[in-house]
């Protein structure tokens, strides 16, 4: 017989839960309102950020997965960036996702370059290149809050869902958005 008097015992108000369930979903854990502010504001508050945003909804159909909400796509626009391509948004809105992501090297901040080594077969990120670093690892944090989820449940709630969001330091613009 099984001992339930054991401290590590999983249970719920004091009576022993036995056996273990399916995992329902791959969510991580949740950032605050507060905390996601805190990764917002860096990026408002630097003088060479013209803007930066991202999309957010929930699939209408996932090849059989569960359709669960996710933000992704998260870009950023600098000053530099918006003078040498002013019409960029404009003509295609969804290459600056494309050309303005921290993920990858950005054309006026800069980035991290991958370094694959042919011996081990292995790949890793090389230090920082770039005029801010301060600016890109900021913009990378906010980056990996939307893209890894951990913001999902603030940006459902402050936004809505089907949309794109784009910041600049004076409003917050959410649009419909439309996908596959």
């Amino acid at each position: 017989m099984t001992d339930l008097t054991k401290t590590d015992q999983k249970n719920f108000l004091g009576i022993p839960i036995i056996g273990e369930g399916s995992a329902g979903s791959s969510r991580v854990a949740q950032i605050t309102k507060e905390e996601f502010a805190a990764l917002v504001k860096p990026l408002l508050d630097h003088p060479d950020v013209h803007l930066f945003g991202w999309k957010q909804y929930t699939p209408y159909f996932n090849d059989g997965d569960v359709c669960e909400f996710s933000a992704c796509g998260f870009y950023l626009i600098t000053k530099a960036d918006a003078e040498q391509h002013e019409d960029l948004k404009e003509n295609d809105p969804y290459m600056v996702e494309e050309v303005f992501s921290p993920d990858s090297d950005h054309p006026t901040l800069g980035g991290r370059p991958w370094n694959w080594d042919d011996t081990t077969r292995k790949g890793s990120y090389g230090d920082y290149e770039g005029p801010d670093k301060a600016l890109y690892e900021s913009a990378m944090e906010l980056s990996g809050a939307i893209n890894n989820g951990s913001a999902d449940a603030v940006l459902l709630g402050l936004f809505g869902d089907h949309c794109r969001i784009e910041v600049t330091k004076d409003k917050i613009e959410v649009e419909e958005y439309s996908h596959d």
